[in-house]
């Protein structure tokens, strides 16, 4: 009994080392907060490229360590594999686009959100995309690499999906205008990039619906992203019910966000299939005995 219990909670020891581990490599950052280097930066998107570009830079650093210490993973075994990476990416980012594009349809279509004309410079344009191809790196890293390798080794790929899906959900929750159905959209959207990361073992598509996403109903449709305020070449403004708006939280927190991202996954799902990661690990396993 007790070595089954170990056993099931051996991931929940590696995520907590990979946190300590993304933590220590941030700490730089946090001690330059001390010194007030980033407030005192004029422009608000420069420090933020700044801060995203320090969270990219430590969360590589911590799966660096992590190979260290933990020999027997790397960068593959992670999800992170250079090939066909760019090709994952440009398809994920218009399968992004689209999905906010059709969250987006449908609200307009019920009077949920009125657009009007943004006022948005071609630099600032540029700014926003590093920001929120930096967003995507880090937040796909920190959540579908590492914590959702440990998950799935030990545990059913739905289950090890719903679980770094939750923490990813449970990571916003301190963001402007968050609902428990913005909760359960971020959740669902986890749930959407696991299931892609998995079923290509490849982070780039991930990566490139993180940000299409994100670049799409913030930078061009001018919705808040996340309950974050970004500048828009056309600005939305919420009408109606939080929950068919979205409110102050962006298009995340609607309903309609909620049916498009389930409507997907249940696609995917019964599609689609997801090799078991303890498979396809004792499959690497006897290729490299047999290789000796």
């Amino acid at each position: 009994m007790g070595e089954r219990i170990l056993y099931y909670t051996i991931p929940v020891l590696k995520l907590l080392l990979f946190v300590v581990l993304f933590l220590f490599c941030f700490l730089p950052t946090t001690i330059l907060f001390q010194f007030n280097f980033i407030q005192q930066i004029e422009s608000p998107l420069l420090a933020d490229l700044i801060v995203e570009l320090c969270l990219c830079l430590a969360v590589i650093g911590a799966l660096l360590m992590v190979f260290q210490l933990l020999k027997k993973y790397s960068f593959y075994d992670v999800f992170v594999i250079p090939e066909n990476s760019v090709s994952g990416f440009l398809k994920g980012s218009l399968i992004g686009l689209f999905l906010i594009l059709i969250c987006a349809g449908f609200t307009m279509l019920n009077g949920n959100v009125i657009f009007s004309a943004g006022n948005i410079k071609i630099i600032e344009i540029l700014g926003y995309l590093i920001f929120f191809v930096l967003v995507a790196v880090f937040e796909e890293l920190l959540f579908r690499t590492f914590p959702l390798l440990v998950f799935a080794e030990r545990y059913h790929a739905a289950l090890a999906i719903f679980l770094s899906s939750v923490l990813f959900g449970l990571a916003h929750l301190g963001n402007d205008g968050f609902t428990w159905l913005a909760m359960l959209n971020i959740t669902l959207a986890g749930i959407l990039f696991s299931i892609f990361t998995m079923q290509k073992w490849n982070i780039s598509w991930a990566i490139g619906i993180h940000f299409g996403w994100n670049f799409t109903q913030g930078t061009i449709l001018g919705y808040q992203v996340s309950g974050g305020k970004s500048s828009g070449i056309l600005i939305a403004k919420p009408v109606g019910q939080t929950y068919l708006s979205g409110g102050t939280f962006g298009i995340e927190g609607s309903v309609f966000c909620t049916a498009i991202l389930m409507i997907l996954i249940l696609f995917l799902i019964f599609k689609y299939k997801i090799e078991p990661v303890q498979e396809l690990l004792l499959e690497e396993e006897l290729e490299e005995e047999m290789t000796i």
